[in-house]
Order: structure tokens, then sequence, then C-alpha cells
């Protein structure tokens, strides 16, 4: 939704003697080199140009400070710890960036209903230490977490390397706080398990990237610690046999909490750009799975697992990492992918999603197509959390290329990826969320009829369309 419908009541000058005698005169930020860093997120592809950047330290103080703006049709972009990668926190049109981070207090853990209450500004990583504390363990994990704050997390609904043992965001959401775009507060904040009395309203808000309503509390699920945690990194030469190595770990009973994998390029990538790095094969291989397995009993599983797939030709080599310093080197393989892209070259980045029997074929096609389209001067990086059908395809060239060249190349290619992508059914987005940068691509992945209903629902909760204008759809 653009706000350009919008006409302002108020003058900055007002708007902004208002948002002072509100929040304090510090935590008002107007100074263009704040505006250039709390105005935007990951993605560089939008130039930041808010009205200033907001950061109320209570669901009150948000409160009132969205009931101003909807009566004075000002425009407002909610913001956590920046960490997205669609442009969905970028206030690109002199928005007002309300930014939650000083709302950062864990509230409590409960110990006995296994949850946690936090404000929306607490990041990911406060939550799982806070959880450690207790012997317990809070299962959202992400690259991005000592970043990314709860909030943010509700808001796009993240999912990250834990998924498939887990789920993403939305399945460690009890309840929520939500003041909508008139400043009314939606009070659903409660530790309920279960809760069959109408409608779920929360699910509205999980994923829907600030245009309904700013997240401003959460109660969110806890579980007992993992218990003696082991994980092996497998060489394999061709994909194909990595779905057959995750239905093999699955058969064989084994408990698994991660299943990642990266290619040959995404592995030299990482080895030339992350200090420290190195390989624990003596030979490179075209694809790696990375497996992690809470293995609590006696009987070593993982090793059994390993050599069955030996056996019967799945994998070529293997590593099992011997302690808690090699147990971080084999997850920095993984989680530093995206980093070392990112000073390796130019990157554009694919975060797609299908249904994990359908992943063979579409890889093959996928193969097929890069292949006829012959592009020049450029990589495919391919990762992803393979357990829950999630590829990452980056298209990566030298950072010497002309950038516009790039950009023209890549999304040619990408347009015919969301195409093929179509065909198998599939979501061009799994967990980055549609933001700014995929709206255009939003009819690969839903029908008309969905994003008709989808902006009926925005116009119910926001109908003035204050609230992240721009982002998903264009009303």
């Amino acid at each position: 939704m653009s706000h350009e419908h919008l006409s302002p009541k108020v003058s900055p000058q007002d708007a902004l003697k208002f948002f002072r005698s509100i929040v304090g005169e510090s935590n008002v930020l107007t100074d263009p080199s704040d505006l250039k860093v709390w105005g935007t997120d990951w993605t560089k592809v939008f130039e930041p140009k808010p009205m200033c950047i907001v950061k109320p330290a209570s669901t009150k103080e948000v409160s009132t400070l969205l009931a101003y703006c909807d009566s004075n049709n000002l425009a407002v972009t909610p913001s956590g710890g920046r960490t997205g990668l669609c442009a969905g926190a970028v206030a690109s049109a002199g928005e007002v960036v309300i930014n939650l981070s000083r709302m950062n207090k864990i509230l409590d853990v409960d110990t006995v209903g296994l949850t946690v209450t936090a404000e929306a500004g607490v990041t990911t990583e406060a939550l799982q230490e806070a959880a450690k504390a207790q012997s317990l363990f809070f299962p959202l994990d992400l690259a991005s977490k000592g970043s990314c704050q709860i909030g943010g997390n509700i808001a796009t609904n993240a999912g990250g390397v834990k998924l498939i043992r887990y789920g993403g965001t939305r399945e460690q959401v009890l309840g929520i706080e939500v003041v909508l775009a008139n400043g009314e507060v939606l009070d659903m904040n409660v530790a309920l398990r279960k809760n069959n009395s109408g409608y779920d309203l929360k699910h509205l808000f999980i994923g829907s990237e600030g245009t309904l309503g700013i997240v401003t509390k959460a109660v969110l699920r806890l579980v007992p610690k993992p218990r003696n945690l082991q994980i092996a990194i497998m060489a394999t030469d061709n994909f194909t046999k990595i779905p057959q190595i995750l239905t093999r770990a699955s058969l064989a009973g084994v408990s698994i909490t991660a299943f990642e994998f990266f290619t040959e390029v995404a592995h030299r990538i990482v080895l030339k750009h992350l200090p420290g790095a190195r390989t624990p094969f003596q030979d490179i291989a075209p694809f790696y799975v990375l497996l992690e397995v809470e293995q609590p009993g006696l009987e070593p599983e993982i090793e059994t697992l390993l050599e069955k797939l030996f056996e019967d030709g799945l994998i070529t080599d293997a590593a099992i990492a011997a302690n808690s310093v090699q147990f971080k080197e084999f997850w920095g393989l993984r989680e530093n992918i995206t980093e070392s892209l990112a000073a390796h070259g130019q990157v554009l980045k694919n975060d797609i999603s299908l249904a994990i029997d359908k992943l063979d074929d579409f890889v093959k096609a996928l193969e097929e197509l890069l292949a006829s389209k012959n592009p020049k001067n450029m990589d495919l990086v391919l990762f992803g959390h393979i357990g829950d059908g999630n590829l990452h395809i980056n298209y990566v060239s030298p950072k010497s290329r002309d950038s516009r060249e790039f950009q023209l190349e890549a999304r040619a290619i990408e347009e015919d990826v969301f195409k093929l992508l179509s065909k198998f059914k599939g979501s061009i987005s799994a967990e980055h969320g549609i933001g700014l940068t995929k709206k255009k691509d939003l009819h690969f992945t839903r029908t008309a009829a969905e994003v008709a209903w989808m902006k009926k629902t925005k116009a119910m909760f926001d109908p003035k369309g204050i609230l992240n204008p721009g982002k998903i759809f264009d009303i």
C-alpha cells in the first residue's frame, strides 16, 4: 500500500514536538546519519528517507504514538533489529519509524509452564540465554540472533535452523500483545497451549510484516534443553542423494535437530573469507550435509547411521565433531555463508521453499534452466534448510562487475526461476518475507483471490493505510 493518498494534518515540526513530549528529547532522532542507520535493514536497494526515528519504552507510548499518527495521517514503519532481507523495515518515503529496541525486558520465565514472556525489543539471543539460565531451551535459532528482535521475528515469522525439530516462530508463539493502527491495544498475551474459543487472531499478525499492527509483547514456548547434541558433516557427489539421506535418518529414528546443506562453491567461499575456517575433509566435494542430532542415550546412533550411508553409497566422506570447539567450527561453515558471500561479491538472493518430495526434480530443472541461460561471470550458490524444503539461491558476481548489468541479468534469471517454482507450487519466500523487494513477484506464490483477501484484512485493521505502507502489496 502506498501512502501517497495520505495528506498529513500536522507539520513535521509539530509532530516532532509531540513525539518528544511522549518519549523524551533523546529518543527522537532526526540527524541524517541516524536516519540512514535506523531507517533501513540489511537490504541496500532502497535509500532510507524517514521523517524521524521514535523510540518508545512501553506499550502505552506505542499506543499514544500510533493514535497520533493515525489521527494526523502520518505513515509509520515499525522497526526492530533491522536484520531483514526484503526491505520490510525500510522507510523510504518520509515515514515515522517506531523502533522498539528500548522495549527490551524479559518479564517472566515460567519453569513450570515452560514459557517466557518478553517485550518485542528483546533479542533472540537474549531469550536463548534467559532460557539457558533456567536449564531450558528457546528453539528459535537464527544466524542474526544477536541482533534480531522477537517482535521482528514474529512480524516476519522467522524460520531458522531448528525448524525441522521445533517449528518456526509461529509454533513458538502462545500469545501476543499488539497495538493497532488507531492506538487500540489488542491483548492476546496469554500462555494457554489450548484455547479453542473462536478465531485465533494472533496468527493474522504473525508474518504480517508490521502491516496490521505493532507487536509489543509475546508469550513464547520453551522446551527442555537438548541433551548430548552431536553434529556431523557429510560429503556427497549428487544433490539427489541429499533427500535420501534425510529419509534414511528419519526412518532410522535419529532425533534430528537440524538438517542443512551447502554446495562446493558455498564451501570454498566461506573457506576464503571466514578467518580461521577450515574444511574437515581432504578433498572438496560437490555437496555437503550438516546433520545435528540429539543423542541422549549411550548408543552411538549417528556413527551407526553414517556407516550405513557409506555402505549404500549415499555419502563419500564424513566427519563428526569431537568437541565443543569443532562443533562450533562445523556450524560456522554453514552459518557464515551469507556473510562470506557479501564479502566475496555482488549478490542477489532468493529464499524459496518447496515440498520436500519435489526438491530433487526442482533442482534438476533449475540446473537445466541455468545451463540454457549460460550466465556470464556469475556463480549460483545454493544452501539452506533442506529438512524443511527451504533453499537459498544466491546469484553471485565479482564486485568489479558493473552493478546495473549484474542486477539486470540476475533479475532476468530470477524471474524464470520463479516461473519454474510456480509449476512446482513452491513459495518465493520461505522465511524472509515479501517487504518491498518481492511484492512484484507475489503473484508467483499467491492467487489473485488470496491477495484480495489480504487487502481486505489490511483495510479492516488499518483503514487509512498508515502501517508499513508499500510492503507486501500496493493498494
